[in-house]
């Protein structure tokens, strides 16, 4: 079964690798041939019913990666053989970058009326989304058992103000991946276990041991801006008892910028301060066995398969007790815009299903399944690398916070954050956070 489901979905796969083949630039669009224009598809869904003429559906994603362009493009045109004479999806893909190119081209499309009607967003920004009406609540499209299969930290992130609005397909975790032949060397072992994740002052002197001849004992950085400093440094200020937000989303100050906050952003900043980290590192910093350590989630694996020495995983170090790692990834949700619900839940749930949960993490981004039935299609989680990243999503995953300011805190946080690295004064970075924060909600939320 597992084998079946695999090959078939490979031999896909290969055949969308020619089709999107070439690259494009940060903000650009890729339109399927036959997309058209936006307003056009719109048109083309009104009034039209699962059964009648084709039904034709707009779905913009972004891309990071070849392997996710891949997939997308893969499971759009099986779905598209599968349903031929009754529904059709019209594909935009769009590259994101390093910042927030693509959320800015939907924040655009929202201010003029014109989003497609199946829309992909990062995780934390389903409640931004749902409180301005660009997403639909889709809980009444599955049943009971099917939200109990997905991951309580993929219903959370969402999940706003009680309602269901966006589903993914694979959750992304964050881990310390480790050059085992340096570690080796240097007489260490990685934590295999998660009871035995190292402590924030036990992975501080890993560092500095590891830390000579030109390569760095860490690498904290996988881009200076846009969503990955939140999702790096989240599982630091939780595992200190640090709080991002107030319990309801609304508030900042006294919490992002909390003694235990402020204490969380010096134990960052000593890494940077001591050279124990590369403040500015090329993208393949550790493929190039340029640092010993390395923050990231499961999707730097495929990157890893032809360098040239051995590697691991182990969990992310810890203050009393072992607090958890980041979990998040893209989700899917229906517009207001869709006249046809029905039918675009069927694209929704055939992207969710287990099977392609199952085939998004082998032969897309590398994303561990958002579903618990998807594990029992494959065995790659069985042991090795794989088991500790499942362990970690399984254990203590913890989604971003869940605001509908959401866009303003990130960008803050990942500003305030480098700036710390670059040594600027830990709490008043941390202040700038909930003063910037606080006012927006304020401004805008606030009744």
């Amino acid at each position: 079964m597992k084998k079946r489901i695999i090959s078939s979905l490979l031999a896909a796969t290969m055949l969308a690798t020619v089709l999107w083949g070439c690259g494009n630039t940060q903000g650009d669009t890729i339109q399927s041939e036959n997309s058209g224009e936006l307003s056009e598809e719109s048109e083309a869904s009104e009034g039209q019913e699962v059964g009648e003429a084709a039904v034709e559906l707009s779905f913009w994603y972004p891309i990071s990666q070849e392997s996710e362009a891949n997939w997308y493009a893969m499971m759009v045109q099986k779905f598209n053989e599968e349903h031929e004479g009754e529904i059709k999806i019209l594909e935009t893909a769009n590259t994101r970058g390093e910042s927030f190119a693509y959320e800015d081209k939907v924040s655009a499309a929202a201010a003029t009326n014109s989003l497609p009607d199946i829309l992909m967003a990062d995780g934390p920004n389903v409640a931004s989304y749902a409180y301005s009406n660009m997403f639909i609540p889709i809980e009444d499209y599955f049943t009971e058992e099917e939200m109990a299969d997905f991951l309580p930290s993929t219903v959370e992130q969402g999940t706003y103000n009680g309602h269901f609005y966006a589903v993914g397909m694979g959750e992304g975790i964050i881990n310390i991946y480790y050059n085992k032949d340096m570690l080796d060397e240097a007489g260490i072992t990685a934590p295999e276990k998660i009871e035995d994740a190292w402590t924030w002052d036990e992975y501080y002197e890993v560092c500095r041991k590891l830390t000579k001849d030109g390569v760095y004992g860490g690498n904290f950085i996988q881009e200076k801006s846009g969503e990955w400093i939140i999702v790096a440094f989240q599982p630091f200020l939780i595992a200190n008892g640090a709080e991002l937000l107030s319990s309801d989303g609304s508030k900042a100050d006294g919490y992002i910028n909390s003694e235990k906050a402020v204490e969380t952003g010096e134990y960052l900043q000593k890494f940077a301060d001591e050279g124990l980290i590369n403040v500015d590192p090329t993208a393949t910093e550790f493929q190039e066995g340029n640092c010993a350590t390395k923050l990231a989630g499961a999707w730097i694996m495929p990157t890893l398969e032809e360098v040239d020495f051995n590697w691991g995983v182990t969990y992310i170090p810890q203050q009393e007790a072992y607090a958890g790692s980041t979990t998040g990834g893209w989700t899917v949700g229906v517009t207001p815009n869709c006249q046809n619900v029905e039918a675009a839940m069927e694209f929704i749930h055939y992207l969710s299903s287990p099977e392609a949960c199952a085939s998004f993490a082998v032969d897309g981004p590398a994303y561990p399944p958002v579903r618990y039935s998807a594990y029992e299609l494959l065995d790659i989680y069985d042991d090795g690398p794989n088991k500790i990243i499942k362990d970690t999503l399984f254990g203590e995953g913890k989604a971003r916070p869940a605001t509908p300011n959401y866009p303003i805190y990130t960008q803050k946080f990942s500003e305030a954050f480098y700036d710390i690295l670059l040594g600027a004064d830990v709490k008043e970075a941390l202040d700038d956070i909930a003063v910037s924060f606080d006012q927006e909600w304020e401004a805008t939320y606030a009744n």
